[in-house]
Protein backbone atom coordinates (compact mmCIF):
# COMPACT_ATOMS: atom_id res chain seq x y z
CA UNK A 1 0.00 0.00 0.00
CA UNK A 2 1.22 3.61 -0.86
CA UNK A 3 1.35 6.32 1.91
CA UNK A 4 -1.67 7.69 0.42
CA UNK A 5 -4.12 4.41 1.28
CA UNK A 6 -7.40 6.16 1.80
CA UNK A 7 -8.60 3.49 3.87
CA UNK A 8 -9.81 4.73 7.54
CA UNK A 9 -7.97 4.79 10.22
CA UNK A 10 -8.06 1.37 12.59
CA UNK A 11 -6.79 1.68 16.28
CA UNK A 12 -4.98 -1.76 16.88
CA UNK A 13 -7.07 -4.38 18.86
CA UNK A 14 -10.30 -2.20 19.80
CA UNK A 15 -12.64 -5.03 20.50
CA UNK A 16 -13.40 -6.83 23.94
CA UNK A 17 -10.74 -8.14 24.19
CA UNK A 18 -8.46 -5.36 23.74
CA UNK A 19 -5.33 -5.36 26.39
CA UNK A 20 -5.78 -2.25 29.02
CA UNK A 21 -2.26 -0.77 28.12
CA UNK A 22 -4.12 -0.18 24.57
CA UNK A 23 -5.23 3.57 24.49
CA UNK A 24 -8.82 3.94 22.56
CA UNK A 25 -9.56 6.73 20.60
CA UNK A 26 -12.73 8.25 22.80
CA UNK A 27 -15.15 9.60 20.51
CA UNK A 28 -16.71 12.11 23.08
CA UNK A 29 -17.05 15.59 21.98
CA UNK A 30 -16.76 16.94 25.13
CA UNK A 31 -12.93 17.62 27.25
CA UNK A 32 -11.35 15.34 28.20
CA UNK A 33 -11.05 16.25 32.21
CA UNK A 34 -8.67 18.40 33.84
CA UNK A 35 -5.82 20.10 32.54
CA UNK A 36 -3.19 18.38 35.00
CA UNK A 37 -5.43 15.23 35.46
CA UNK A 38 -2.35 12.97 35.01
CA UNK A 39 -0.47 14.19 38.07
CA UNK A 40 -1.78 12.91 40.79
CA UNK A 41 -0.90 9.61 39.77
CA UNK A 42 2.26 9.23 41.50
CA UNK A 43 4.73 7.19 39.73
CA UNK A 44 3.82 9.42 36.65
CA UNK A 45 4.99 12.53 38.52
CA UNK A 46 8.26 11.00 39.10
CA UNK A 47 9.00 10.33 35.38
CA UNK A 48 7.41 13.86 34.29
CA UNK A 49 10.08 15.62 36.64
CA UNK A 50 13.05 12.76 35.35
CA UNK A 51 12.14 13.93 31.85
CA UNK A 52 12.03 17.64 32.78
CA UNK A 53 15.02 17.29 34.18
CA UNK A 54 17.17 15.67 31.63
CA UNK A 55 15.63 17.51 28.95
CA UNK A 56 16.49 20.78 30.57
CA UNK A 57 19.88 19.69 30.57
CA UNK A 58 19.89 18.65 26.95
CA UNK A 59 18.64 22.10 25.56
CA UNK A 60 21.42 23.62 27.39
CA UNK A 61 24.19 21.33 26.04
CA UNK A 62 22.39 22.17 22.40
CA UNK A 63 22.89 25.75 23.10
CA UNK A 64 26.24 25.50 24.90
CA UNK A 65 28.04 23.31 22.06
CA UNK A 66 26.63 25.52 19.30
CA UNK A 67 27.78 28.67 20.70
CA UNK A 68 30.82 26.86 21.33
CA UNK A 69 31.37 25.59 18.04
CA UNK A 70 30.00 28.87 16.28
CA UNK A 71 32.96 30.06 18.15
CA UNK A 72 35.85 27.52 17.46
CA UNK A 73 34.79 27.11 13.53
CA UNK A 74 32.72 30.13 12.67
CA UNK A 75 31.05 27.61 10.40
CA UNK A 76 27.65 26.38 9.64
CA UNK A 77 28.70 23.13 8.35
CA UNK A 78 30.19 22.29 11.57
CA UNK A 79 27.21 22.91 13.11
CA UNK A 80 25.61 20.76 10.81
CA UNK A 81 28.51 18.63 11.16
CA UNK A 82 27.86 18.25 15.40
CA UNK A 83 23.44 17.11 14.11
CA UNK A 84 24.92 14.35 12.40
CA UNK A 85 27.60 12.86 14.82
CA UNK A 86 24.41 13.01 16.85
CA UNK A 87 22.40 11.56 14.12
CA UNK A 88 24.11 8.36 12.97
CA UNK A 89 24.29 6.60 15.92
CA UNK A 90 20.59 7.30 16.53
CA UNK A 91 19.40 5.76 12.71
CA UNK A 92 21.35 2.67 13.67
CA UNK A 93 20.77 2.13 17.56
CA UNK A 94 17.22 3.36 17.38
CA UNK A 95 15.75 -0.04 16.25
CA UNK A 96 17.72 -2.00 19.03
CA UNK A 97 16.22 0.61 21.46
CA UNK A 98 12.62 -0.39 20.84
CA UNK A 99 13.81 -4.31 20.78
CA UNK A 100 15.15 -3.02 24.47
CA UNK A 101 11.83 -1.74 25.31
CA UNK A 102 9.39 -4.35 24.79
CA UNK A 103 12.08 -7.01 26.07
CA UNK A 104 13.65 -5.22 29.50
CA UNK A 105 12.25 -3.02 32.55
CA UNK A 106 11.99 0.24 30.52
CA UNK A 107 13.16 2.15 33.83
CA UNK A 108 16.36 0.25 34.21
CA UNK A 109 17.23 1.28 30.22
CA UNK A 110 16.16 5.24 31.31
CA UNK A 111 18.26 4.94 34.16
CA UNK A 112 21.78 3.60 32.65
CA UNK A 113 21.21 6.55 29.86
CA UNK A 114 20.25 9.38 32.55
CA UNK A 115 23.66 8.12 34.49
CA UNK A 116 25.93 7.95 31.31
CA UNK A 117 24.44 10.81 29.80
CA UNK A 118 25.41 12.69 33.04
CA UNK A 119 28.81 11.28 32.62
CA UNK A 120 29.09 12.72 29.69
CA UNK A 121 28.46 16.12 30.35
CA UNK A 122 30.67 16.22 33.28
CA UNK A 123 33.61 15.09 31.13
CA UNK A 124 33.27 18.13 28.91
CA UNK A 125 33.08 20.01 32.03
CA UNK A 126 36.02 18.62 32.87
CA UNK A 127 37.79 19.15 30.12
CA UNK A 128 37.00 22.79 29.43
CA UNK A 129 37.71 23.62 33.06
CA UNK A 130 41.14 22.47 32.32
CA UNK A 131 41.22 24.66 28.52
CA UNK A 132 41.47 21.91 26.09
CA UNK A 133 37.94 21.61 25.51
CA UNK A 134 37.98 21.35 21.23
CA UNK A 135 35.58 20.74 18.85
CA UNK A 136 36.47 17.40 18.43
CA UNK A 137 35.53 16.60 22.03
CA UNK A 138 32.54 17.76 20.76
CA UNK A 139 32.11 15.59 18.21
CA UNK A 140 32.61 12.84 20.35
CA UNK A 141 30.67 13.74 23.32
CA UNK A 142 27.61 14.22 20.58
CA UNK A 143 28.44 10.48 18.89
CA UNK A 144 28.27 8.86 22.08
CA UNK A 145 25.15 11.12 23.47
CA UNK A 146 23.28 10.04 19.95
CA UNK A 147 23.80 5.93 20.51
CA UNK A 148 22.42 6.23 24.36
CA UNK A 149 19.73 8.45 23.84
CA UNK A 150 18.85 5.74 20.56
CA UNK A 151 18.78 3.00 22.84
CA UNK A 152 16.67 4.97 25.92
CA UNK A 153 14.58 6.95 23.98
CA UNK A 154 12.10 3.82 23.06
CA UNK A 155 11.37 3.28 26.67
CA UNK A 156 11.24 6.62 27.63
CA UNK A 157 8.37 7.36 25.59
CA UNK A 158 6.52 3.83 25.51
CA UNK A 159 6.50 3.68 29.79
CA UNK A 160 3.64 6.64 29.98
CA UNK A 161 1.17 4.55 29.20
CA UNK A 162 2.36 1.83 31.40
CA UNK A 163 2.03 4.10 34.32
CA UNK A 164 -0.91 6.43 33.49
CA UNK A 165 -3.25 3.59 31.47
CA UNK A 166 -5.20 4.19 28.29
CA UNK A 167 -7.56 6.81 29.95
CA UNK A 168 -5.18 9.73 30.67
CA UNK A 169 -2.95 9.13 28.09
CA UNK A 170 -3.11 11.73 25.94
CA UNK A 171 -2.99 14.00 29.19
CA UNK A 172 -0.02 12.66 30.20
CA UNK A 173 1.70 12.76 26.89
CA UNK A 174 0.89 16.50 26.32
CA UNK A 175 1.59 17.37 30.37
CA UNK A 176 4.94 15.67 29.76
CA UNK A 177 5.31 17.32 26.22
CA UNK A 178 4.81 20.89 28.38
CA UNK A 179 7.30 20.08 30.77
CA UNK A 180 9.79 19.28 28.73
CA UNK A 181 9.08 23.21 26.97
CA UNK A 182 8.89 24.50 29.92
CA UNK A 183 12.68 23.35 30.21
CA UNK A 184 12.69 24.49 26.50
CA UNK A 185 11.96 27.78 27.74
CA UNK A 186 14.26 27.56 30.60
CA UNK A 187 17.13 25.90 29.75
CA UNK A 188 18.74 27.92 26.56
CA UNK A 189 17.65 31.29 28.82
CA UNK A 190 19.97 29.76 31.78
CA UNK A 191 22.62 27.88 29.54
CA UNK A 192 23.39 31.83 27.74
CA UNK A 193 23.18 33.51 30.82
CA UNK A 194 25.46 31.47 32.71
CA UNK A 195 27.93 30.96 28.97
CA UNK A 196 27.76 35.17 29.00
CA UNK A 197 29.12 35.82 32.75
CA UNK A 198 30.18 32.37 33.83
CA UNK A 199 33.06 29.71 32.35
CA UNK A 200 31.65 26.78 30.20
CA UNK A 201 33.39 24.34 32.26
CA UNK A 202 29.70 25.44 35.21
CA UNK A 203 27.56 25.11 32.80
CA UNK A 204 28.51 21.81 31.55
CA UNK A 205 28.04 20.95 35.60
CA UNK A 206 25.07 21.76 35.81
CA UNK A 207 24.24 19.95 33.14
CA UNK A 208 25.39 16.84 34.92
CA UNK A 209 23.67 17.82 37.96
CA UNK A 210 20.33 17.99 36.10
CA UNK A 211 20.82 14.09 34.99
CA UNK A 212 21.62 13.08 38.18
CA UNK A 213 17.63 14.58 39.80
CA UNK A 214 16.91 12.18 36.51
CA UNK A 215 18.31 9.34 37.67
CA UNK A 216 17.33 9.45 41.04
CA UNK A 217 13.39 10.45 40.18
CA UNK A 218 13.31 7.57 38.11
CA UNK A 219 14.52 4.96 40.82
CA UNK A 220 11.35 6.11 42.35
CA UNK A 221 9.15 4.36 39.74
CA UNK A 222 8.11 1.09 39.80
CA UNK A 223 10.43 -1.70 37.61
CA UNK A 224 7.14 -3.17 36.55
CA UNK A 225 4.76 -0.57 36.09
CA UNK A 226 0.85 -1.99 36.74
CA UNK A 227 -0.41 -1.22 32.78
CA UNK A 228 2.84 -2.49 31.28
CA UNK A 229 2.23 -5.52 28.94
CA UNK A 230 3.30 -9.02 30.00
CA UNK A 231 7.30 -9.24 29.23
CA UNK A 232 8.19 -10.60 25.59
CA UNK A 233 10.25 -13.48 25.51
CA UNK A 234 12.84 -12.80 22.51
CA UNK A 235 11.92 -14.02 18.95
CA UNK A 236 13.36 -17.07 17.79
CA UNK A 237 14.94 -15.05 15.45
CA UNK A 238 16.70 -13.41 18.16
CA UNK A 239 17.23 -9.30 17.82
CA UNK A 240 17.65 -9.78 14.14
CA UNK A 241 14.14 -11.17 14.25
CA UNK A 242 12.56 -8.79 16.78
CA UNK A 243 13.70 -6.01 14.47
CA UNK A 244 12.09 -7.23 11.22
CA UNK A 245 9.25 -8.57 13.08
CA UNK A 246 8.70 -4.49 14.30
CA UNK A 247 9.51 -3.17 10.74
CA UNK A 248 7.54 -5.74 9.26
CA UNK A 249 4.36 -4.43 11.34
CA UNK A 250 5.39 -0.74 10.93
CA UNK A 251 4.98 -1.25 7.20
CA UNK A 252 2.05 -3.13 6.69
CA UNK A 253 -0.18 -1.03 9.22
CA UNK A 254 -0.98 1.68 6.84
CA UNK A 255 -2.08 3.83 9.37
CA UNK A 256 0.86 3.60 11.76
CA UNK A 257 2.98 3.75 7.81
CA UNK A 258 1.06 7.37 6.99
CA UNK A 259 1.10 8.74 10.29
CA UNK A 260 5.09 8.12 10.67
CA UNK A 261 5.94 9.03 6.70
CA UNK A 262 4.36 12.56 6.87
CA UNK A 263 6.03 13.22 10.79
CA UNK A 264 9.62 12.38 9.02
CA UNK A 265 9.08 14.87 6.46
CA UNK A 266 7.55 17.31 8.27
CA UNK A 267 10.82 17.20 10.81
CA UNK A 268 13.57 16.51 8.00
CA UNK A 269 12.60 20.17 6.43
CA UNK A 270 11.48 21.92 9.43
CA UNK A 271 13.41 21.46 12.58
CA UNK A 272 17.55 21.77 11.22
CA UNK A 273 17.02 25.75 11.99
CA UNK A 274 17.07 25.04 15.59
CA UNK A 275 20.83 23.66 15.18
CA UNK A 276 21.50 26.53 12.83
CA UNK A 277 20.32 29.02 15.20
CA UNK A 278 23.64 29.99 16.65
CA UNK A 279 25.10 31.32 13.38
CA UNK A 280 21.47 32.51 12.34
CA UNK A 281 21.44 34.82 15.61
CA UNK A 282 25.03 35.76 14.84
CA UNK A 283 25.14 36.47 11.10
CA UNK A 284 21.62 37.55 10.33
CA UNK A 285 20.74 39.28 13.98
CA UNK A 286 23.77 40.24 15.03
CA UNK A 287 22.84 39.03 18.53
CA UNK A 288 24.88 37.06 21.01
CA UNK A 289 24.71 33.79 22.95
CA UNK A 290 22.71 35.67 26.13
CA UNK A 291 20.05 36.97 23.03
CA UNK A 292 19.93 33.61 21.48
CA UNK A 293 19.07 32.06 24.69
CA UNK A 294 16.26 34.43 25.50
CA UNK A 295 15.02 33.79 21.63
CA UNK A 296 15.13 29.80 22.25
CA UNK A 297 12.85 30.70 25.32
CA UNK A 298 10.11 32.86 23.85
CA UNK A 299 9.91 30.00 21.32
CA UNK A 300 9.77 27.42 24.58
CA UNK A 301 6.64 29.97 25.65
CA UNK A 302 4.94 29.26 22.87
CA UNK A 303 5.41 25.59 23.45
CA UNK A 304 3.66 25.22 26.82
CA UNK A 305 0.79 26.97 25.62
CA UNK A 306 0.76 24.52 22.74
CA UNK A 307 1.05 21.57 24.75
CA UNK A 308 -1.20 22.43 27.71
CA UNK A 309 -3.55 23.70 24.80
CA UNK A 310 -3.39 20.18 23.17
CA UNK A 311 -3.71 18.44 27.39
CA UNK A 312 -7.38 20.11 27.12
CA UNK A 313 -8.07 18.46 23.42
CA UNK A 314 -11.05 16.13 23.67
CA UNK A 315 -9.91 12.67 21.33
CA UNK A 316 -11.27 13.66 17.99
CA UNK A 317 -10.34 15.39 14.41
CA UNK A 318 -6.63 14.93 15.58
CA UNK A 319 -5.14 14.42 12.76
CA UNK A 320 -7.13 17.31 11.03
CA UNK A 321 -5.38 18.92 13.94
CA UNK A 322 -1.76 18.25 13.07
CA UNK A 323 -2.11 18.83 9.92
CA UNK A 324 -3.11 22.38 10.70
CA UNK A 325 0.04 22.86 13.39
CA UNK A 326 2.86 21.51 10.45
CA UNK A 327 1.01 24.49 8.30
CA UNK A 328 1.17 27.28 10.79
CA UNK A 329 4.82 25.91 11.27
CA UNK A 330 6.41 25.77 8.15
CA UNK A 331 4.71 29.78 7.41
CA UNK A 332 6.16 30.51 10.46
CA UNK A 333 9.46 29.28 9.63
CA UNK A 334 9.05 31.12 6.32
CA UNK A 335 8.49 34.47 8.21
CA UNK A 336 11.27 33.57 10.55
CA UNK A 337 13.90 32.83 7.66
CA UNK A 338 12.73 35.96 5.92
CA UNK A 339 13.21 38.76 9.39
CA UNK A 340 16.64 40.68 9.86
CA UNK A 341 15.14 41.79 13.14
CA UNK A 342 15.51 40.59 16.22
CA UNK A 343 12.55 42.36 17.47
CA UNK A 344 10.24 41.01 14.62
CA UNK A 345 12.05 37.78 14.63
CA UNK A 346 11.17 37.46 18.38
CA UNK A 347 7.05 36.78 17.81
CA UNK A 348 7.62 34.78 15.23
CA UNK A 349 9.55 32.79 17.56
CA UNK A 350 6.14 32.59 19.56
CA UNK A 351 3.99 31.18 16.84
CA UNK A 352 6.75 28.57 15.95
CA UNK A 353 7.15 27.32 19.38
CA UNK A 354 3.23 26.70 20.00
CA UNK A 355 2.71 25.06 15.57
CA UNK A 356 6.08 22.81 17.19
CA UNK A 357 4.49 21.78 20.13
CA UNK A 358 1.04 21.00 19.10
CA UNK A 359 2.19 18.96 16.11
CA UNK A 360 4.67 17.09 18.41
CA UNK A 361 2.42 16.48 20.92
CA UNK A 362 -0.34 15.08 18.67
CA UNK A 363 1.97 12.81 16.84
CA UNK A 364 3.22 11.28 20.06
CA UNK A 365 -0.11 10.61 21.10
CA UNK A 366 -1.55 9.01 18.02
CA UNK A 367 1.96 7.00 17.66
CA UNK A 368 1.04 5.47 21.26
CA UNK A 369 -2.89 5.02 19.92
CA UNK A 370 -2.63 3.20 17.33
CA UNK A 371 0.18 0.31 17.70
CA UNK A 372 -0.50 -2.86 19.87
CA UNK A 373 0.41 -2.86 22.89
CA UNK A 374 3.37 -5.68 22.06
CA UNK A 375 4.80 -3.51 19.01
CA UNK A 376 4.43 -0.20 20.85
CA UNK A 377 8.33 -0.53 21.73
CA UNK A 378 9.78 -1.09 18.96
CA UNK A 379 7.17 1.42 16.63
CA UNK A 380 8.26 4.23 19.28
CA UNK A 381 12.09 3.08 18.07
CA UNK A 382 10.81 3.89 14.47
CA UNK A 383 9.49 7.44 15.74
CA UNK A 384 12.44 8.34 17.48
CA UNK A 385 14.49 8.33 14.62
CA UNK A 386 13.11 11.55 13.61
CA UNK A 387 15.90 12.84 16.10
CA UNK A 388 18.47 11.66 13.94
CA UNK A 389 16.63 12.56 10.68
CA UNK A 390 16.71 16.10 11.94
CA UNK A 391 19.60 16.00 12.58
CA UNK A 392 20.83 14.51 8.96
CA UNK A 393 18.70 17.28 7.43
CA UNK A 394 20.33 20.22 9.52
CA UNK A 395 23.51 18.61 7.88
CA UNK A 396 22.32 19.33 4.47
CA UNK A 397 20.55 23.00 6.09
CA UNK A 398 24.09 23.45 6.95
CA UNK A 399 26.43 22.85 3.55
CA UNK A 400 23.43 24.92 1.98
CA UNK A 401 23.67 27.72 4.83
CA UNK A 402 27.27 27.80 3.59
CA UNK A 403 27.04 28.07 0.23
CA UNK A 404 23.51 30.47 -0.60
CA UNK A 405 23.09 31.46 3.06
CA UNK A 406 20.93 30.42 6.30
CA UNK A 407 17.98 32.62 4.99
CA UNK A 408 17.55 31.41 1.61
CA UNK A 409 18.36 27.09 3.17
CA UNK A 410 15.75 27.94 6.16
CA UNK A 411 13.34 29.67 3.90
CA UNK A 412 13.39 27.26 1.06
CA UNK A 413 12.89 24.53 3.24
CA UNK A 414 10.08 26.11 5.27
CA UNK A 415 8.62 26.73 1.91
CA UNK A 416 8.73 23.09 0.42
CA UNK A 417 7.45 21.65 3.50
CA UNK A 418 4.38 23.69 3.06
CA UNK A 419 3.66 22.70 -0.35
CA UNK A 420 3.82 19.27 0.74
CA UNK A 421 1.76 19.54 4.05
CA UNK A 422 -0.93 21.29 1.53
CA UNK A 423 -0.72 18.30 -1.05
CA UNK A 424 -0.64 15.59 1.76
CA UNK A 425 -4.04 16.92 3.53
CA UNK A 426 -5.26 17.31 -0.04
CA UNK A 427 -4.89 13.84 -1.28
CA UNK A 428 -3.72 11.91 2.36
CA UNK A 429 -7.37 10.74 3.54
CA UNK A 430 -5.67 8.68 5.96
CA UNK A 431 -4.11 11.75 7.82
CA UNK A 432 -7.70 13.90 8.14
CA UNK A 433 -9.12 10.94 9.55
CA UNK A 434 -7.09 10.14 12.28
CA UNK A 435 -9.05 10.21 15.73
Amino acid sequence: MSIADSTPPRAAGLDATASDTLVVPARSGRFSGRMFDALSNRDFRYIYFANVAQFGSMQMKQLVQGVLVYQFTGSFAALGLVSLAHAIPGLLLSPAGGVVADRVPKRSVMQWGQAFNMLNAAVLGLLAAAGILGFEHIIVSAVLQGAVNAIMMPSRQSIIPDIIGREKTMNAVALNTSGENVMQLVGPALGGFLLAVWAPSGVFGLMAGFFAIAVYCTSRVPKHPPHAAPARAAHRGGNLGDLREGFAYTVAEPTIRTLIGVNFLIILASMPYTALLPGFVHDVLHRGAAEQGFLMSVTGVGAVAGSLFVATLPNRNRGQMLMLAATVLSASLVAFAISESYYITLPIMLVVGVASSVRRSLGQVLIQTYPDPEYRGRVMAIWMMQFSLMSLGTFGAGILSDLIGPQLAIGGMAAGLMVVVVLVTLFVPRMRQLQ
